[in-house]
C-alpha cells in the first residue's frame, strides 16, 4: 500500500491547493482501486487511522457539490418574472414527504431586511392590507412589473410571519397539507395561472388551503400571472395591486439600502449622475418593471467604477435577461478561447481563475485541431491581446477573493463567477441545445475534468453532467453515465453516481433513474460499486422511496469486494453528514442492523462504514463567549443533540471496539476524537458521556478504559480527555 493510499483509503487523488497554471491540460487522477489488484478490505481497515488524522474529505466534497448545485440551480434558471434568483444563500426545504412533497426555498435574512427597509407601497396597499386580513390565503392580481412579489412579502411580514418560504414555480397546491407546513411560516407562490403544469386552483381547494393554513398559523400569498383566468369563486380573496411607485423611486430606495449609511456619498454620486437617470429615460425602458429597477440598484451598488462605467455594466448585464439578447451575446463572443472560458466558468464557477482558464484551454484544444507549421495557432511575434480583465468584462464575470478550501489547509486565490448567477445555467443549456460541435465535445471534456487532480473540479464536473442529464437524459445515459459507471477509474464512477443523484431531483426522471440504478446493482462488481454510490438517488425525488434505497444498499452489502465496500462507506458517510433528519437516522439504523447480524460480510461492511464516518465527518460548533473556534466529530455532535442517536452511536462504538477485525482501527479513530475535543471542556464531557453509554458490560468497560488510560500522559495530546472520561466512569460506575 502506497503512502498516498494510506493517507486516503478511498484515494480521491492528490489534493493540490495550488491552482493549475493557465494552458496546462488537467492531470487525471489515478484510476482507483480497480487498477491496483492489491487493494482490498485490509487496506481500508489500515487506512482509517490516517483518515481520522486528516478528516473532512466528505464534508469538503459535499460543500463543493452544494455550491455547484446552487450555481446551476434549476430554480436559478426558472422563468420567474419577479427576477428573483434562488440558490446560494437561500435554504432549500421540502414540504411533505415522498410523492406528496413540494419543494421550496426559505428566503434569507437579507431578503427579509430588504423588504422591511426598502419597500415602497403601491397606492392600493392600504386597502389591500385591510381587506385581506380575514383570509389565510390571499391572491394578488395586477400588471406584470407592478411589484406584486414585493407586496406579497411585505404583506406576510406585516401579518407577523418572520420566516418566509417561496414555493417552487408551478407548485401543485393540492400537495400542501397540514403536516407539511412549518408552524407560523409565511408562504409565497409567484405567477400562478395558465401555462403552468400544476392543477388549477378551485374554490373548493381554496377553502381547504384556508383551513390548513389557519391550523398551522400560516398564510399563503399567491401572485397571479398577468391575464390569468381563475375560478370565479376565488374573486373574494383576490386583490388588485395598482398604483405602483416609479422605477426611479425603487432604484433610489434600493440603492441606498444596498450601500448602507456608511456609503451615502457613493449613493449620491450615482443618483446625481446623468447616466443613471438615463437608465429609465430611453424608449426601450418604457414600462420598466420594478423588479428590474431593484436589480439595477443591486448591480450599481456592487460596482466601484465611475458612474458612467457602472451604468454601462448594468446595461450590459440587464440586456442578457432577454433570451434573444442572451443568444446574441454568446454568439458575439469574439473568439473560441473566450467562448471556452464562458463554458468553463459556467461549469467551474467558484474555482480559482487559473484552474478555470486551464480547463477552458483543454476544451479549446478539443474543438480546434492542433497547429501545424502551415497553419500556426498564432503567427510568430503577434502580440497577446486577450487580457484576463478584458475577457472577464466581456463575459460579465468577476474575480472574487476567496480561501480555496482543502482539508490540508486553505490557499488564498481569486475565484471566478458570473456576476449574475443565472448566466451559468443559461450558458450550459444554450451550448447543449444550440451548438452541435460543442455538444459533441462536452462529454469527453467533462470526462477529462471528472478525472482532474482537484477533488472540487471533479465534483463540479459531475454536477454539470447531472444538470445536462435533465435536458437530455437518454443521450447522457448511453454516452456518459453508462461508460463512467463501468469505468475502472473510481473518480469516473463517483462522477456518474453524483450526476445521477442530481438528475433524480427531477420528478420526471425518477423512473429512469431508478431503473438504471437497479440495473447497475445487478451487474458486475464495478457496476454494483457505482450503484452503491448512487443509492440515495432512489429516495431523492418527489416520488422517491427511502425504503427502496435502504433495501438496495442492504443487498449490496452482502459482499467481500473492496470496491463495493469502499463505495458503501462513502455513501453512508454522506448520509450521516446530512443535516439532522431522516437521512442520518436511516443510515444509523442500517449500520446497527448490519453489525447485529450473524452475516460476517454485512457485519464487516457495517463496522467499516461506521468507522469511516466516525473518522472523517466534522461539525463546526457554535462559539461560546471568548472561546476559540470549536470543531467536533460530527457523530459526537449528533449524539449530544439527540438521546436516541446517542444510543445508536454508542452501540456502534461498542461493536467496533470489541470486534477482532476492527479493534485496532477503532481505537485509533477514538484517539483522534479525544485529541480533537481535548481543548474543549464541553467536548470532553460529551465524549465521556457517550463512551460511558458505549460500555454496557464489564468486559467492554475494561477494554475501553485500558485504552483510555494510554492517553493519560503529558505528550498524548488527549490527557485532559482521558482524565474527564476516567473521572466520569468513577462517578457513574458501570453503564446500565
Amino acid at each position: 500500500m502506497t503512502e498516498a493510499s494510506a493517507q486516503d483509503p478511498v484515494r480521491n487523488g492528490p489534493e493540490n491547493t495550488s491552482p493549475a497554471q493557465e494552458g496546462e491540460v488537467p492531470a487525471p487522477v489515478s484510476a482507483g482501486p480497480a487498477d491496483t489488484p492489491e487493494f482490498g478490505v485490509e487496506d481500508i481497515r489500515r487506512a482509517l487511522s490516517a483518515r481520522a488524522a486528516q478528516p473532512g474529505s466528505t464534508d469538503e466534497r459535499l460543500d463543493t457539490e452544494r455550491d455547484a448545485r446552487s450555481y446551476l440551480s434549476r430554480f436559478a434558471q426558472s422563468r420567474i418574472t419577479g427576477d428573483r434568483v434562488y440558490g446560494g444563500d437561500h435554504i432549500e426545504v421540502l414540504l411533505g414527504q415522498g410523492h406528496r412533497s413540494v419543494r421550496a426555498y426559505q428566503l434569507s435574512a437579507q431578503d427579509i431586511d430588504l423588504v422591511s427597509s426598502a419597500f415602497l407601497p403601491p397606492a392600493s396597499y392600504g386597502a389591500l392590507l385591510r381587506d385581506s386580513e380575514p383570509f389565510r390565503v390571499v391572491l394578488l392580481s395586477g400588471a406584470q412589473g407592478h411589484g406584486k412579489y414585493a407586496v406579497a412579502q411585505r404583506l406576510l411580514l406585516e401579518r407577523g410571519h418572520a420566516v418566509l418560504q417561496c414555493l417552487e414555480p408551478d407548485a401543485d397546491l393540492t400537495r400542501l397539507e397540514e403536516a407539511s407546513l412549518r408552524p407560523g411560516h409565511g408562504y409565497l407562490l409567484q405567477e400562478f395561472g395558465s401555462g403552468g403544469t400544476a392543477p388549477a386552483l378551485t374554490g373548493f381547494e381554496l377553502q381547504r388551503l384556508n383551513s390548513v393554513m389557519r391550523a398551522r398559523d400560516c398564510r399563503l400569498v399567491i401572485t397571479l400571472r398577468d391575464g390569468a383566468r381563475t375560478d370565479p369563486e376565488l374573486a373574494k380573496q383576490t386583490f388588485p395591486v395598482s398604483g405602483p411607485p416609479t422605477p426611479w423611486d425603487v432604484l433610489e430606495r434600493h440603492l441606498r439600502w444596498w450601500l448602507g449609511p456608511q456609503r451615502t456619498r457613493r449613493a449620491e454620486e450615482l443618483l446625481r449622475a446623468p447616466e443613471t437617470a438615463a437608465l429609465f429615460a430611453d424608449p426601450q425602458s418604457a414600462g420598466t418593471s420594478l423588479a428590474r429597477a431593484a436589480e439595477d440598484a443591486r448591480l450599481l451598488s456592487e460596482s466601484s467604477a465611475v458612474p458612467a462605467d457602472a451604468v454601462r455594466q448594468v446595461r450590459e448585464q440587464g440586456s442578457l435577461r432577454d433570451a434573444h439578447e442572451f443568444e446574441k451575446w454568446f454568439d458575439g463572443l469574439e473568439d473560441l478561447p473566450t467562448q471556452c472560458v464562458a463554458v468553463a466558468t459556467a461549469v467551474f464557477g467558484g474555482e480559482a481563475y487559473e484552474t478555470v482558464s486551464a480547463l477552458a484551454t483543454s476544451l479549446g484544444r478539443r474543438l480546434q485541431p492542433p497547429p501545424t507549421a502551415e497553419h500556426p495557432e498564432r503567427p510568430r511575434n503577434e502580440a497577446v491581446t486577450a487580457t484576463r480583465a478584458t475577457r472577464l468584462r466581456r463575459l460579465n464575470a468577476s474575480l472574487v477573493g476567496a480561501q480555496v478550501a482543502s482539508r490540508h489547509g486553505g490557499a488564498p486565490a481569486k475565484v471566478v463567477r458570473f456576476d449574475d448567477p443565472r448566466t451559468a445555467s443559461r450558458v450550459l443549456q444554450n451550448v447543449w441545445e444550440e451548438y452541435d460541435v460543442l455538444r459533441h465535445q462536452l462529454p469527453g471534456w467533462l470526462k477529462d475534468c471528472a478525472g482532474h487532480e482537484l477533488a472540487t473540479v471533479r465534483t463540479r464536473a459531475a454536477v454539470a453532467v447531472g444538470f445536462l442529464a435533465e435536458l437530455s437524459f437518454d443521450s447522457l445515459r448511453t454516452g456518459v453515465l453508462q461508460p463512467w459507471a463501468r469505468s475502472p477509474a473510481r473518480p469516473l464512477r463517483e462522477a456518474a453516481a453524483t450526476a445521477l443523484v442530481i438528475a433524480a431531483e427531477n420528478p420526471e426522471l425518477a423512473s429512469p433513474v431508478r431503473d438504471l440504478i437497479q440495473a447497475w446493482a445487478g451487474g458486475d462488481a464495478v457496476l454494483r460499486a457505482t450503484a452503491a454510490r448512487a443509492w440515495t438517488a432512489l429516495g431523492r425525488s418527489d416520488t422517491g422511496d427511502a425504503e427502496e434505497a435502504v433495501a438496495l444498499l442492504d443487498t449490496l452489502a452482502a459482499t467481500d469486494s473492496a470496491e463495493i465496500i469502499e463505495a458503501i462507506c462513502l455513501g453512508v458517510a454522506e448520509s450521516l453528514a446530512a443535516p439532522d433528519g431522516h437521512a442520518p437516522r436511516d443510515a444509523l439504523h442500517l449500520l446497527r442492523h448490519w453489525i447485529s447480524r450473524r452475516d460476517a460480510q454485512r457485519r464487516t461492511v457495517g463496522e467499516l462504514s461506521f468507522l469511516f464516518a466516525a473518522a472523517d465527518l466534522l461539525e463546526e460548533m457554535p462559539a461560546r463567549g471568548g472561546e476559540p473556534h470549536r470543531r467536533w466529530p460530527k457523530l459526537l455532535a449528533l449524539a449530544t443533540r439527540d438521546p436516541v442517536r446517542q444510543r445508536d452511536i454508542a452501540l456502534l462504538w461498542d461493536a467496533v471496539l470489541q470486534s477482532p477485525e476492527t479493534y485496532e482501527a477503532a481505537t485509533q479513530v477514538l484517539t483522534e476524537w479525544a485529541r480533537m475535543v481535548d481543548p474543549d471542556p464541553s467536548g470532553r464531557r460529551a465524549l465521556a458521556r457517550l463512551l460511558h453509554t458505549a460500555a454496557p458490560t464489564g468486559r467492554s468497560r475494561r477494554f475501553l478504559l485500558r485504552h483510555v488510560s494510554t492517553w493519560n500522559t503529558p505528550d498524548s495530546r488527549a490527557a485532559r480527555s482521558a482524565g474527564q472520561i476516567l473521572s466520569h466512569f468513577d462517578s457513574k460506575g458501570s453503564a446500565s
